[in-house]
């Protein structure tokens, strides 16, 4: 059983041709002059404690512009962070 516009419909999806003719674009292929990438890493471990990070070699490697831990978000009112959450960039646009 089937509802036009409910669970379990059919619905065409739009953007299916570009992507499978190889016209997609994707974000990996755009670059930006002034172009920064995020990076997020999590425990392997579901609920675990982080006790203690030593940044200092990472804030030393080439390119890197920022690092940001949990202590940093909480500080910012930001929280914890979910899976599949936006940041906005710095003029506020997705």
């Amino acid at each position: 059983m089937s509802v036009e516009n409910g669970i379990g419909a059919s619905v065409r999806r739009k953007e299916d041709k570009r992507f499978i003719t190889g016209n997609g674009n994707y974000l990996d292929d755009m670059n930006r002059v002034g172009q920064a990438y995020g990076y997020f890493l999590r425990s392997p471990h579901a609920h675990a404690k982080i006790n203690s990070i030593d940044l200092d070699a990472a804030k030393a490697a080439p390119g890197v512009v920022d690092i940001f831990v949990g202590a940093d978000m909480a500080a910012d009112g930001i929280g914890g962070l979910i899976c599949g959450w936006g940041i906005a960039s710095k003029d506020g646009s997705d």
